[in-house]
């Protein structure tokens, strides 16, 4: 893995380009990277590219989910709100990643399409 003052300097650039463009909210974005980053740190029996997945997908849970959170809780901060939704959904989105791993290729089609399933 790289240096971690490597990937928080690719980290901050990348945000700052990010929240330049007018339609990205810059607040929710970095709540929701802060999230991920934080739930990605503390677990340590995940491999590197388990790693950089969730923290990208839960980065991307945690954005889209942001408005929603502010509805429907009390939480009126786009950051907070990215950081909540960013670290409720990483043990969901680790469990599909167990379960897809784990499962064969008709096992996973059965369960979706067809309802059934062996695992």
């Amino acid at each position: 893995m790289p240096e971690p003052t490597t990937t928080a300097a690719a980290t901050a650039i990348t945000l700052s380009a990010a929240s330049l463009l007018p339609f990205i909210n810059g607040n929710a974005l970095l709540g929701a990277v802060f999230g991920a980053a934080l739930f990605a740190t503390t677990k340590e029996d995940l491999k590197p590219l388990q790693r950089m997945l969730t923290m990208l997908l839960a980065t991307g849970i945690g954005y889209l989910l942001t408005p929603e959170i502010q509805t429907r809780t009390f939480i009126s901060n786009d950051a907070t709100a990215g950081m909540v939704a960013a670290i409720f959904s990483l043990p969901i989105i680790l469990k599909i990643m167990v379960w897809v791993d784990q499962s064969n290729l008709t096992d996973i089609i059965n369960k979706i399409f067809r309802g059934g399933g062996s695992s």
